[in-house]
């Protein structure tokens, strides 16, 4: 049983990774057979591309897990996509890294100049700068994904991204600040800061051909991809806190919780199991109203696909060296 203890100065508080897996859901989570070669083939790509500058940091971004979160979010990816997932997931906890530790993370300012960067290159609107390994790898996804897929799920994708990159943004500028968000805010802004937005496009690769327009922007649908996003970043918070409290990082929803509206860690953490609960809830009903206004077998497999993502999540957060109080993953940006 592996342990964190949890520091602030209103409490202490030990929580068990097995009291963890205790976030129950009616659907149960696999693992895609095929995630050691996955992995494989990623250590090989962020090699190739020189995404890290040495042997220890490629040690340091293997025991995150990557390959494995890409294996329990699309256990019935296939091959193709499986990777995709890998090397993004790979790249994305580079990125996410390098704005969420040093001097990044409380540097607005750079922050932005940052942003305008990496978003013209993903939408081509400025040369790309190939020197940076950031670049290189987003674009090596981004080029993947407009050659075997439509160009309107490339745009879907990429502006998804766009949101990511602006939390980001909205995070240092808060961290500069020394500010702990209200809980509405940051219950919206979460949804952005995580990018699980971007993997429920990724679970539209599973099917046929990705939702059209009328579907995928359809109330219900949009429904189920925000309580999607919810439950992985709300339970993403919990596993995360002991690293993120020992970093003085406040963009969690147990200490946003504790800040505004209760006075200890243990109450926020019980107020969170609670939210989930409901949003688990919640799912179960909006799902009985998508398949009484769709009855075919697409819709019926994408939703199979969010309940094994919100499942799969958990079993990977249980076992992911990133929330085991690992050493960060700085990669030079820009």
């Amino acid at each position: 049983m592996v342990e964190f203890v949890m520091s602030s100065d209103r409490t202490s508080v030990v929580v068990s990774k097995r009291d963890a897996g205790a976030f129950e859901y009616p659907f149960s989570a696999s693992c895609h057979p095929g995630r050691e070669i996955a992995e494989q083939r990623t250590l090989a790509w962020v090699r190739r591309l020189r995404l890290v500058p040495d042997g220890r940091s490629l040690s340091r971004l293997k025991a995150t897990n990557f390959s494995h979160l890409a294996a329990w979010l699309l256990p019935s990816a296939s091959t193709q996509t499986l990777q995709l997932a890998s090397d993004f997931t790979a790249a994305l906890f580079l990125l996410d890294d390098a704005y969420d530790e040093g001097q990044l993370s409380t540097d607005p300012e750079s922050v932005e100049w940052l942003n305008e960067k990496y978003l013209g290159e993903l939408f081509g609107y400025t040369e790309a700068d190939m020197s940076d390994p950031l670049t290189r790898g987003m674009l090596d996804v981004r080029e993947r994904i407009r050659r075997s897929h439509p160009h309107f799920f490339l745009n879907r994708w990429l502006s998804h991204f766009q949101y990511y990159y602006e939390a980001n943004l909205w995070e240092a500028n808060n961290r500069k600040q020394m500010r702990v968000p209200h809980l509405e805010e940051y219950l919206m802004m979460r949804r952005y800061s995580g990018a699980v937005y971007t993997y429920c496009d990724l679970l539209e690769l599973l099917l046929e051909r990705p939702l059209p327009l009328e579907v995928v922007q359809h109330p219900l649908i949009q429904t189920v991809r925000d309580i999607c996003n919810d439950i992985l970043c709300w339970t993403n918070d919990y596993f995360s806190l002991g690293k993120e409290l020992t970093n003085g990082e406040t963009h969690n929803l147990i200490v946003v919780l504790r800040n505004e509206c209760v006075s200890t860690l243990e109450e926020a953490i019980d107020r969170l199991k609670d939210m989930h609960e409901r949003r688990v809830a919640e799912y179960q009903g909006v799902k009985e109203k998508v398949l009484a206004l769709w009855a075919d077998d697409e819709i019926r497999l994408y939703l199979d696909a969010v309940e094994a993502m919100i499942a799969g999540n958990q079993r990977w957060a249980l076992e992911a060296g990133r929330y085991s109080g690992l050493e960060s993953l700085i990669v030079r940006a820009g």
